[in-house]
């Protein structure tokens, strides 16, 4: 690391250690040799543009001595060329400007995009426990401010070894030319800012740290509370959200002004210098002109090269700050693009087999990161192909775990979990999830129309396909009540329909998916009496045939279950049919005597109803 982090939004920190260190380096160098090197082409072009630039920067300082010269000697006769000249110059470099500006600005432009694009499929295919572990807001926030900085730097770092370098040196190849004394005695200040141009750069480097954590935890903050409007309106929460995220808002426009200062005095010194330069070549050129070693035109022209040089060493000057921020950004995607998925295709995996769907659970255990608290504590249960197995219990019994473990959205602790006689780990992982079909509670649909959100279920179906998914569902009439059908547009996470229209798309989804195996958790906890009715008639026909996992609170779901399991405390404590374990009176009568299991509606149901 280059600098210290503070410990905020879980971060640990960090020494601080000098600019552009080996780690700093190192980091430059993997940059460049993965972002950076395979665009050489479009470099090159941007260099030859530059260099273009840079020459025609470069002879104005020459024209310049050239007028003086002749207008104080009183020949006019070379004024319209010189003129002509002026004007030819100012022409081509504006041309060369423009295309030069758009070359680069192109390819940083497409570098940022590939970039947050690799980064976002590498989230995508991360490990659900990864991320689990960041919320929504925070993974944004890398993909769009951290990516951000990245640009900002990269067009900066661009623009000044590039565009900046070859106009100085054209610009002082000039001064040179002109006057090698006064030329040297300018480059001769300039060497006393590398000091505190790093040491500044370093504090950049800490500082720019710090701002992007807190956008990050800004991103969040407003990801959460704007998901949160139905609860802050009722319970006029407004005030409180408000204060929440202004003393995010406030951090960050303090960090970010105190960047701006850091900045400043980069700047402040860099005018500082300019302004001694300055002095440097009027004292020189005083006693140069007067002892007849130089004349006022080459004074004119190293005076012109100078304040035309002042810009791009100023960028120059201050490259180092953005490297730094740049760099704290990179760090922070290359933290994502080097996480190494755990849950993935071990060696020698070969496809899943379905051939009668048993799914077995062999003294399964798990627990999450911590083996003190346990999941999951040998957990035992044999689902034949084709059963319904209903899994009951308290909240936090461990129902929701065990339906997570089958498709390896995470992987046991401990023990094991067959298919058919296949352990899921010995299998890849697209045959395994292929052959699974999810409904939740916590439905997630996308922006988009209510055809492409069933069409999730198996991609390229036919409109034909999706019809009678959406029929099976019970959807299919509410959807053409809708103002434009299957066209509809249903907002971000359908919130243009109520709790069971959503509900019913998530199945509609699932049914076109037709896989064999069906896992459903409180799938049907959004639906009022009436549809409840059509969705059980609608999963009776589709589970018919294929082994299903259901977590249930109601006994219309349960109590038609080929077998049910009690769990408590991570575990299987009671089994049975419905009938059999009313008739045993243990904890599953229980839990039907307390209103833990029953028909009440399931927009309203009873308190403390577990829904997990």
């Amino acid at each position: 690391m280059a600098t210290a982090r503070t410990p905020r939004h879980g971060q640990t920190a960090r020494p601080k250690k000098a600019a552009l260190d080996a780690h700093s380096r190192k980091l430059l160098s993997r940059f460049l040799a993965d972002w950076v090197k395979p665009r050489w082409r479009e470099l090159l072009v941007a260099l030859a543009l530059t260099a273009a630039l840079a020459a025609a920067t470069g002879a104005y300082p020459m024209v310049i001595k050239f007028s003086f010269d002749n207008l104080l000697a009183g020949d006019v006769s070379w004024l319209p060329w010189v003129l002509a000249a002026i004007i030819f110059i100012t022409l081509a470099r504006s041309t060369f400007l423009y295309l030069q500006t758009v070359a680069t600005q192109r390819i940083v432009l497409r570098l940022m995009a590939d970039m947050q694009s690799v980064t976002f499929r590498h989230l995508i295919n991360a490990d659900y426990a990864r991320l689990t572990r960041d919320t929504p807001g925070r993974l944004m926030s890398k993909l769009t401010n951290d990516v951000q900085f990245i640009q900002q730097a990269s067009l900066a770092s661009m623009n000044s070894i590039m565009r900046d370098t070859l106009s100085i040196v054209a610009l002082v190849g000039s001064m040179f030319y002109l006057d090698w004394l006064i030329s040297l005695v300018v480059l001769g200040v300039y060497p006393f800012a590398a000091v505190p141009i790093a040491s500044i750069a370093r504090r950049v480097r800490h500082n720019s740290t710090r701002t992007q954590a807190e956008l990050g935890g800004m991103t969040s903050l407003l990801v959460e509370k704007l998901g949160a409007t139905r609860l802050i309106k009722t319970y006029r929460l407004e005030d409180y959200a408000a204060s929440r995220v202004n003393r995010s808002f406030e951090e960050v426009f303090r960090l970010r002004l105190k960047g701006v200062a850091v900045k400043a005095r980069l700047e402040a010194l860099l005018e500082a210098l300019g302004g001694a330069a300055v002095a440097g070549v009027i004292w020189v050129a005083y006693w140069r002109i007067s002892s007849g070693a130089s004349t006022v035109g080459d004074f004119m022209g190293l005076t012109a090269a100078l304040l035309m040089a002042a810009q791009p060493l100023k960028a120059v000057g201050g490259l180092m700050a953005r490297l730094q921020e740049g760099l704290a950004a990179v760090e922070s995607i290359y933290e994502i693009l080097d996480e190494k998925p755990k849950n993935k295709d071990l060696p020698g995996a070969k496809p899943l087999h379905i051939t009668e769907g048993a799914v077995s659970f062999d003294h399964v255990s798990f627990h999450y990161g911590d083996e003190s608290i346990p999941a999951i504590i040998d957990f035992n249960l044999e689902a034949k192909g084709g059963q319904t197995v209903a899994l009951v219990g308290r909240s936090g019994a461990g129902k929701s775990t065990i339906v997570n473990l089958v498709p390896r959205l995470f992987d046991v602790t401990g023990g094991s979990i067959r298919i058919d006689g296949q352990d899921i780990r010995e299998v890849t992982l697209a045959s395994l999830r292929s052959s699974i079909a999810l409904v939740s509670q916590d439905v997630t649909l996308f922006d988009d129309t209510i055809r492409a959100n069933i069409a999730l279920g198996r991609l390229g179906a036919s409109d034909e396909e999706i019809v009678a998914a959406a029929k099976a569902a019970a959807a299919h009439e509410f959807i053409l009540s809708q103002p434009q059908g299957y066209e509809t547009l249903i907002g971000d996470r359908g919130v243009r329909l109520s709790g069971g229209q959503r509900q019913r798309l998530a199945l509609a989804a699932a049914i076109l998916k037709d896989a064999p195996l069906l896992l459903l958790d409180e799938a049907t906890s959004a639906l009022d009496t009436q549809s409840e009715r059509l969705v059980q008639q609608a999963l009776a026909d589709f589970t018919r045939g294929r082994t299903s996992i259901v977590i249930a609170h109601r006994l219309s779901t349960v109590q038609n279950a080929d077998l049910i399991c009690v769990m408590d405390g991570g575990t299987i404590v009671e089994s049975g049919s419905h009938s059999e374990l009313i008739a045993r009176g243990g904890a599953y009568a229980r839990l039907v005597r307390a209103q833990l299991l029953s028909d009440s509606d399931a927009d309203s149901p009873p308190p403390g109803l577990p829904l997990n």
